[in-house]
């Protein structure tokens, strides 16, 4: 029925068990994950040598029972692993073997992918040896931010390249030597034009990363820019009046009267601080008072 059902029937003849797996974390960088790399490494195992005898001591048990007198009429019956064998259920004898591998670095590979050597841990007896895995650790990279096949980096431009033009120039990771300019007439924004605060990014195609098994299928290069402004009273006025002649819907300033308009300036603020106004947040000294002098002294009347 297993096979209408999806289950699967274990039978005792399912080979040996498999031993414990070893884990080595190799560091690359971004530049040979990107181009792919084969790098020669030294591992050290254990092997047996000569034959695997049955601990007599423990009959291959790997673990003896002992019965202990706790008190008159009163024994317990404790399981300890066996001392002649050290809990294998084995006697044998090892040496250790010097193997140099060739370990292959796919382009695309990603953090905490591994790299399997199959039967290369240390040998036990009656089990198949585990294997040698070596798990990817990617390196941080000074100028790309990876995610998938997907490549990030940041750039700070002047309001006069983000109005005007701006063009980088760049080494990618494989060497070639890339310029990313805008088109005529294209301007960098501080932020998206959508109803959340998102940074403005645009993409360059087919300049990320490979795709493992597949490296000519590449991912996408994204550019999140950061306009800089002018610094307050870092422009002069000769400066403002003429970008307020050439640049679009410049303030037209209303007349009012100043007696009858109350007249404020800005300060910097911090956002995180919104909603962290009024009393409430100022401490317990804060009064509200229409009287000349503010807050007045309190004192409990004496009876």
């Amino acid at each position: 029925f297993s096979m209408f059902f999806g289950g699967s029937r274990r039978g005792g003849g399912g080979g040996p068990r498999k031993g414990p797996s070893l884990n080595h974390p190799l560091k690359v960088s971004l530049e040979d994950l990107y181009n792919g790399k084969t790098v020669k490494l030294a591992v050290n195992r254990k092997i047996i040598v000569g034959d695997v005898e049955t601990c007599d001591a423990c009959r291959g048990q790997g673990a003896v029972m002992e019965i202990r007198q706790l008190g008159p009429g009163m024994i317990q019956q404790v399981q300890r692993p066996c001392d002649e064998c050290s809990g294998q259920g084995n006697i044998f004898k090892t040496k250790n073997e010097r193997k140099v591998l060739e370990v292959h670095i796919e382009k695309g590979m990603k953090h905490n992918e591994k790299i399997t050597f199959r039967g290369m841990a240390d040998e036990h007896p009656n089990r198949e040896a585990g294997d040698i895995n070596f798990v990817v650790q990617e390196k941080d990279h000074d100028l790309f931010k990876r995610k998938g096949a997907d490549l990030l980096v940041v750039r700070e431009v002047s309001l006069n390249q983000a109005l005007c033009g701006f063009s980088w120039n760049f080494t990618h990771l494989d060497g070639r030597k890339i310029v990313v300019k805008t088109r005529p007439g294209e301007v960098i924004k501080p932020e998206m034009n959508t109803k959340e605060a998102v940074p403005f990014v645009k993409t360059v195609s087919n300049e990320g990363m490979p795709s493992r098994g597949n490296p000519f299928v590449k991912g996408n290069l994204y550019i999140l820019f950061r306009v800089k402004f002018p610094e307050d009273n870092e422009l002069t006025p000769d400066q403002i009046n003429t970008l307020r002649q050439i640049l679009p819907d410049p303030d037209s300033e209303m007349e009012h009267d100043a007696d009858e308009v109350e007249e404020h300036h800005m300060d910097n603020a911090d956002l995180r601080n919104f909603g962290k106004g009024g009393a409430e947040h100022r401490g317990s000294d804060a009064y509200d008072s229409d009287e000349e002098g503010g807050a007045q002294q309190v004192q409990c009347a004496q009876s």
